[in-house]
């Protein structure tokens, strides 16, 4: 089996899907280090060093639809010249990929050319278009990030159970191992404040222009007299740490209460995880994040040996509902009761802790990688 893995990703840019794409791509390489292949939009000289890897050097210049769409109208017309110089023409070639774009491509040249190779599609979401029937009709291997997303396929696209794979993770659980650093010192280091207790919020702050809860995390503050207690937001791009600056203005509250991070690298990420008291995973109850929006983050929060607090929505109760509390969704003044109940209940902060911990370890970018080979191969 040769697994052919397609994005149209340009990684100068950190995105959660290029991150996702990129770990992803370290644990296929080490698993089929022979039968393994990585086709990009773009990249910087110093990554995927060691994998076989196809750069297009697609240009990262427009803006807007130019630049959405650029990478694609070349990936259509390249990809039939691809496969027939490469002879990629037998059941044994699997072509892997997250991308609807590049799925429908790759299913409308298989059908014109008539080609053997097999699909397999990596779905994070519906897209509530012809691309979800087109897709996963045409996929002879499906997987799914949750087990809510594989019931919505089941139901309202009439595939087989069978034909689907639900795979939970990943994380680098090495990161969290080799960083040794006591919490005083993460903070001095991270510039965080030594005596005061962090509630701490860490990834991008929204998604396809959707906020991801910030705000209820903030109104929170406004029922807990505790001024000791604070938020910390790490994540921030563009306008949006003045943007949410201004509404924890809006609301009356202390600047000093809250503290804007902006975005830095996967590796600082769990370094600001490691050093809050508790987490929060705040999405909004809305149609995105209720159905689709599995947010990645989960599975650092509960490597980081932190409490997390949750809005409890389906997608995210699959993984964390017997091992971090929940909270009423963008009800403010219930997060902040289950902050107050953390911070003062240690035993049970510990105990929810040391229990995700103990089962992150099975959601780890590796089993990931092996759980999706697994499912092929059978």
């Amino acid at each position: 089996m040769q697994l052919i893995h397609l994005t149209a990703k340009r990684f100068k840019n950190l995105t959660a899907d290029s991150i996702y794409v990129s770990n992803l791509t370290r644990q296929f390489n080490k698993s089929l280090p022979n039968d393994y292949m990585l086709i990009v939009g773009n990249k910087l000289k110093e990554q995927f060093i060691g994998v076989n890897v196809i750069d297009l050097h697609i240009s990262s210049w427009g803006n807007g639809l130019l630049y959405f769409w650029l990478p694609y109208l070349f990936y259509f017309f390249w990809l039939p010249y691809f496969i027939l110089k490469k002879k990629i023409n037998n059941s044994e070639k699997i072509f892997f990929s997250s991308d609807a774009n590049l799925l429908v491509f790759i299913i409308w040249w298989r059908k014109i050319f008539r080609f053997k190779f097999k699909i397999c599609s990596d779905w994070h979401m519906m897209h509530n278009n012809f691309k979800d029937n087109y897709i996963a009709k045409n996929s002879e291997y499906i997987i799914t990030t949750s087990e809510k997303l594989k019931k919505n396929m089941v139901n309202k696209l009439g595939i087989s159970p069978t034909k689907i794979q639900v795979v939970y993770g990943g994380v680098d659980l090495s990161v969290f191992e080799n960083d040794s650093r006591p919490e005083a010192s993460l903070r001095k280091d991270l510039g965080l404040p030594e005596s005061d207790i962090l509630v701490g919020y860490v990834g991008f702050y929204k998604t396809m222009g959707m906020s991801k809860g910030i705000e209820t995390m903030i109104d929170a503050l406004r029922f807990i007299s505790d001024e000791n207690i604070k938020m910390v937001f790490v994540g921030g791009r563009g306008r949006e740490i003045e943007e949410y600056g201004d509404f924890t203005l809006k609301l009356g509250l202390s600047t000093n209460r809250t503290i804007f991070v902006p975005a830095v690298s996967s590796e600082a990420t769990m370094a600001y995880e490691r050093a809050m008291d508790i987490l929060v995973i705040p999405y909004p109850n809305k149609p995105h994040f209720r159905d689709f929006g599995f947010p990645m983050k989960v599975y650092e929060y509960m490597a980081s040996r932190r409490p997390v607090i949750y809005s409890k929505l389906d997608l995210v109760e699959e993984v964390i509902g017997d091992c971090a509390l929940g909270f009423e969704a963008d009800n403010a003044k219930d997060l902040a009761q289950k902050i107050v109940e953390l911070e003062t209940n240690t035993t049970l902060s510990a105990d929810l802790a040391n229990r995700a911990y103990e089962k992150v370890e099975e959601y780890s970018w590796q089993k990931k990688a092996e759980n999706i080979l697994e499912f092929i191969k059978k």
